[in-house]
């Protein structure tokens, strides 16, 4: 299959919901290398504040590796990452302080099975922005209840279902009061009892305001959540715009191809 040449998702644009005008995430032709292996071919595009932006696309097609390069867990080899315009190439930039500002909810829970739930909330406040234990535990149990879980505060992760475990993680990266949220395929690990549960908080802080980036293979959930999605494959964006364009009347056969192997109908 050939490469879509890089006017392609340019002839997609089209309105964006709950756009100010002024993108708290940019990213200019980032290039992600592994060895050999081109994992990211010139990425381009932004994510407004308030907005949901989901990432669609073929297993292996550079999705996740762009959602890391957002936090500098991935460095990219070249172009540029904007937040609130500070470039991320700045060499005296702290990953750190753009790791705060940024919460990343992982494909595994990530939970440190030694600590309660409300504990592995509470870890990030106290070490990191000092926060005493008493607030701590406040916006804990407030984020507990925000996930449906204020029941299993001193519940371990042994004792929590996969979706639970999940809600929690979420919890946890709320806590730190971040600009964007930043989802990592957050159901795919689960069984499909609790898939649910997930989706339903993250379409709640979507209802709420928070600028997410998801990426995300449950396509019902980016039809009716996202405000922009953008199509992945072979490391390059090949469609982006609204989510009606793309799953009701995409404008590349590479979107169509990837919607029809899905059995997309709508």
């Amino acid at each position: 299959m050939n490469s879509p040449g890089p006017s392609n998702a340019a002839t997609s644009a089209g309105a964006r919901r709950n756009s100010d005008g002024a993108p708290v995430l940019r990213f200019s032709g980032v290039h992600k290398r592994f060895g050999s292996f081109s994992a990211l071919k010139g990425i381009s595009g932004q994510v407004n504040r308030g907005e949901v932006v989901c990432f669609i696309g073929p297993s292996g097609s550079g999705k996740s590796t762009m959602l890391r390069c957002c936090n500098l867990l991935e460095v990219m080899d070249e172009g540029e990452i904007f937040l609130d315009g500070q470039s991320m190439a700045t060499p005296a930039l702290d990953a750190s302080q753009i790791r705060r500002r940024m919460g990343m909810v992982f494909q595994s829970f990530e939970l440190f099975p030694h600590m309660t739930a409300l504990e592995n909330i509470c870890v990030g406040p106290m070490t990191v922005l000092d926060w005493p234990r008493e607030k701590a535990e406040e916006k804990a149990r407030a984020l507990l209840v925000k996930v449906g879980l204020e029941t299993k505060a001193a519940s371990y992760p042994s004792a929590l279902s996969g979706g639970q475990q999940q809600r929690v993680a979420i919890a946890r990266a709320l806590a730190m009061e971040p600009e964007v949220m930043l989802f990592d395929e957050p159901t795919s690990a689960l069984d499909p009892e609790t898939i649910g549960e997930v989706l339903n908080v993250m379409k709640r802080l979507a209802d709420e305001g928070m600028t997410m980036v998801v990426v995300t293979h449950e396509m019902s959930f980016a039809r009716r959540v996202a405000d922009w999605v953008i199509v992945f494959d072979n490391g390059m964006v090949v469609e982006e715009g609204p989510p009606a364009q793309i799953f009701d009347n995409p404008l590349e056969e590479r979107t169509r191809d990837f919607l029809g192997h899905l059995g997309w109908n709508g």
